[in-house]
């Protein structure tokens, strides 16, 4: 077999592995005695009954949904979550890849998207979620993005009111990351 045809064996394996979503809504922990999944699951249709496509999916986590949407802009929804106030969600944030959970796939990744939406002007801070088990070896990374984005894009980190956000949300064998300004992002 050509190497070519190795590669694209390779990549078709790896599309396939990966299951996309563009926004992740975490609900609040305590919550979960008052309401249950699928009580917070209609709640967020009914904020978002003016939107036309979307399709949410629940994950192996009690507190977190994903979302497939049809339009380009996730902005439009953290709009209607946010004047909707569900006391019940933690944040609302858009997604602009998913990988699977390995670390260099996660680095190289949010690298590859902060030189696609920053300039060298501006500043970061990273937000990093690990929610499974088996994330030992992902710890590395809540080190690392930083670092990385700082030496090869020479950006500045800081933990106070910086221009950009990088969220990354681990949810087992994927992981969502996400690259937003800070008023793109829904925090309760």
């Amino acid at each position: 077999m050509s190497p070519n045809k190795v590669m694209e064996k390779a990549v078709e394996r790896f599309e396939k592995e990966v299951e996309s979503f563009d926004l992740l809504v975490t609900f609040k922990e305590d919550i979960k005695s008052l309401y249950s999944e699928d009580d917070m699951i209609n709640q967020i249709e009914l904020a978002l009954d003016n939107v036309k496509s979307y399709y949410i999916k629940e994950t192996e986590f009690y507190n977190v949904v994903t979302l497939d949407l049809e339009i380009d802009d996730s902005n439009e929804i953290i709009q209607s979550l946010t004047e909707s106030s569900p006391e019940f969600i933690e944040k609302a944030v858009p997604i602009d890849a998913v990988v699977p959970s390995i670390s260099d796939n996660i680095i190289s990744t949010a690298i590859e998207i902060a030189a696609m939406k920053m300039t060298g002007e501006e500043s970061f801070t990273v937000n990093c979620e690990l929610r499974s088990n088996h994330t030992e070896p992902l710890k590395e990374v809540t080190n690392k993005v930083p670092c990385e984005v700082c030496r090869k894009l020479n950006l500045e980190y800081t933990l106070e009111t910086p221009d950009w956000m990088i969220i990354i949300e681990e949810l087992g064998e994927n992981t969502g990351i996400g690259i937003c300004r800070p008023d793109e992002i829904l925090i309760n």
